[in-house]
């Protein structure tokens, strides 16, 4: 079974322009995985995140700090269990075991620091995650 997967750079999800071409591309495409970054939110309402497909998804997000960041994260609850949920300061991530293969892995979306001085500690939050996963990463 194929996965279909969007990740997008969307710099601001509160823009009407970018958030319409969002639900089309995701209702045209049926797509499975969803993860967004830069949103620039602080939070989101369930009746927006709802309105972005024709299917039920699970939400999870890392507010954005300011005028930057930010990182909403969507699985397709119908293609997907959702087995846990956990973030850092840099990503979000969910473990999924996919309904009809019963495969068990984790997908992570990360947004970097623009101030390059903090990459070691990007570096450094995202290799304890992944060593921390039992399953494949994606």
């Amino acid at each position: 079974m194929n996965v279909r997967t969007f990740i997008w750079n969307m710099r601001g999800f509160g823009q009407e322009g970018r958030r319409r071409q969002l639900i089309d591309y995701l209702r045209d495409e049926d797509v499975d995985i969803v993860g967004l970054q830069e949103t620039i939110r602080q939070d989101f309402s369930i009746s927006e995140l709802e309105s972005l497909s024709r299917h039920k998804f699970l939400w999870h997000w890392l507010p954005s700090m300011g005028h930057s960041g930010g990182i909403l994260l969507g699985a397709k609850e119908d293609t997907f269990e959702i087995v846990d949920m956990d973030r850092g300061e840099f990503f979000v991530s969910m473990s999924l075991t996919q309904r009809r293969s019963n495969l068990r892995w984790e997908v992570i979306i990360v947004y970097g620091p623009a101030d390059h001085r903090r990459s070691a500690e990007f570096l450094a939050e995202l290799r304890s995650k992944v060593e921390r996963c039992p399953t494949p990463v994606v």
